[in-house]
């Protein structure tokens, strides 16, 4: 269901990768690999419980989920990287011509990465807030596999 913002997120997320590594940006593109890397593990592993019968560990997972993507997602990467990038490189970007387009392109595309991040945050709490009210765990994004097609008829 959140296709065009996954596409959006990889496609950001490779362009920056690579100019980083293209302009010597090499902090930025290995912090941002390093943040997501890590927040992916607790992600990925809730997707893999929620499916279980296992209460105690969806929900150690699912808060494991919050507390990594808040520190490394919501706080860390705005703070050190886009903080870094934005204030503290412009000295240099404003030393050579061509540097501040791609100064222009790595801030345009950290914010737009931390937009989506903010976006899936508001998800992570719209699938804890659906487990509370109604006892039931489910990735609401992506588990398909739930849901019921029989009343649909087919033309």
């Amino acid at each position: 269901p959140d296709f065009w913002e996954m596409m959006l997120h990889h496609l950001v997320t490779c362009c920056l990768v690579l100019f980083s590594f293209g302009l010597n940006y090499l902090r930025v593109g290995s912090l941002v690999l390093l943040l997501h890397g890590i927040t992916d593990i607790f992600i990925n592993l809730s997707k893999a419980l929620v499916d279980t019968s296992n209460t105690r560990l969806i929900v150690a997972s699912y808060f494991a989920l919050v507390v990594s993507y808040v520190w490394f997602r919501i706080l860390v990467f705005p703070i050190s990287i886009m903080w870094s990038v934005w204030v503290e490189s412009i000295p240099e970007a404003a030393r050579g011509q061509g540097k501040i387009v791609s100064w222009s392109f790595m801030n345009f595309g950290l914010f737009t990465i931390f937009l989506l991040h903010m976006y899936w945050f508001g998800m992570i709490i719209k699938i804890g807030t659906y487990y509370r009210q109604t006892g039931q765990a489910r990735d609401l994004q992506s588990n398909l596999s739930s849901m019921d097609f029989g009343d649909k008829k087919r033309s």
